[in-house]
């Protein structure tokens, strides 16, 4: 498993036990010849706190289950130890060796975290009404792989043929997009993957209520100990290469920093415990919760 990065890993009683496995020679359910019971494998996928779905999930490289709409994913299994492995574009790799016992289930929630390739690809943006209409004049903003690129869009479009005759060449991977400033209009917002070599569109819809979409966005959580009691006063550190933000937990252990979207990892800190390193995702006007238990030393 990628030292950066945590994955959570819980127990819990399995309340369908007792199921039994058939058919076949492999350890999946459903896929072997002895009657067997198993255990359940579940958890959640997600990215600065919004769930990822269509990401494959596979056990031992050999059995494999997708994330659902809302990131959770879920595998019958006879007992056993188990690679997870996620793999997905624009993902970081992950893994994590999990021990399964009979009438048990394991949980495993991935916190994933994104990457860009050295390829390049084109990003083109297409800014238009709620629902469907005509272009409209905007300022259109991409952000990913640590840049941001802000341009003023007359027509709504990058490319406009005229004075864009290319959309966004960037890296390949995911990019978000966000349309503000139109007369009337309230912010949009989208994220596309790019791939190298090819070129994608970013369709923005755009609402007629004038809400905005902050440009920064939030980290939020509680630091507490083993037991669940808060920590409070609790060095809280948020640090990207651009920048480091500092904070001190309050008496219930609380802590929210706003910062500049991108990516971040978060070092949490006191007397007595072992510290906990962790990366974040900051997203564009949205708040990522970020629970922390912390080991005494």
């Amino acid at each position: 498993m990628h030292s950066d990065r945590r994955t959570f890993i819980q127990r819990s009683s399995l309340v369908t036990a007792g199921l039994l496995a058939t058919a076949g020679t492999t350890n999946a359910v459903g896929a072997t010849s002895q009657s067997e019971e198993t255990g359940r494998v579940e958890g959640r996928l997600a990215y600065g706190g919004t769930p990822v779905e269509d990401v494959t999930v596979t056990f031992d490289g050999e059995h494999d289950t997708d994330s659902a709409s809302n990131g959770s994913y879920e595998r019958e299994l006879v007992p056993g130890t188990y690679t997870l492995a996620v793999d997905s574009n624009g993902y970081v790799a992950d893994s994590e060796e999990i021990n399964l016992e009979a009438g048990e289930t394991v949980t495993a929630d991935f916190d994933l975290r994104r990457e860009w390739g050295p390829d390049k690809g084109e990003l083109e943006v297409a800014v238009i009404e709620d629902g469907g209409g005509s272009t409209i004049d905007s300022r259109v903003t991409i952000y990913g792989n640590g840049e941001e690129h802000s341009v003023i869009a007359p027509g709504g479009r990058v490319p406009d043929n005229d004075r864009w005759r290319r959309g966004f060449v960037v890296a390949e991977g995911w990019w978000e997009v966000r349309a503000s400033d139109a007369d009337g209009y309230g912010d949009g917002y989208d994220e596309v993957y790019v791939e190298a070599d090819e070129s994608v569109r970013s369709l923005v819809e755009l609402p007629d209520d004038e809400r905005t979409i902050h440009p920064d966005g939030w980290v939020s959580g509680t630091v507490a100990d083993e037991s669940g009691e808060p920590i409070p006063n609790a060095m809280v550190r948020l640090k990207s290469d651009r920048s480091t933000m500092i904070e001190r937990t309050s008496e219930t252990g609380e802590f929210t920093v706003e910062l500049p979207h991108g990516q971040y990892t978060l070092d949490v800190s006191e007397s007595g415990y072992e510290r906990l390193e962790t990366d974040v995702a900051v997203r564009f006007g949205r708040v990522t919760e970020q629970d922390v238990t912390l080991e005494a030393e």
